[in-house]
């Protein structure tokens, strides 16, 4: 079952997250799973939202790859990590595109 998934990093900003993606790019192949990225800044650092194929999935991404990938550009560990079963994800009826 897919889940949904936000990791919050306080104090974060767009150019640490850049840097961040920079290291996971040097990693091989992109994440394993994932089928939804989008992130953004917020009042006090960095979000991150994403859905992917499974809690385990996520797990091993988040676990291997994204949490060193912030620790080696000098970010902090996530101040909040949740995770939840997704009921839908995708395009939504009716909604437009502009």
């Amino acid at each position: 079952m897919s889940v949904s998934t936000v990791l919050e990093f306080q104090g974060v900003t767009q150019e640490q997250y850049e840097r961040m993606g920079a290291e996971l790019d040097k990693m091989a192949p992109g994440p394993d799973g994932i089928l939804i990225h989008v992130c953004g800044p917020t009042v006090d650092g960095w979000r991150i939202a994403d859905v992917w194929e499974s809690r385990e999935a996520f797990d091993r991404f988040a676990d291997q790859r994204l949490l060193p990938a912030m620790a080696a550009v000098g970010g902090p560990q996530p101040s909040k990590r949740e995770v939840y079963e997704t009921y839908h994800a995708g395009a939504v009826q009716g909604a437009s595109s502009g």
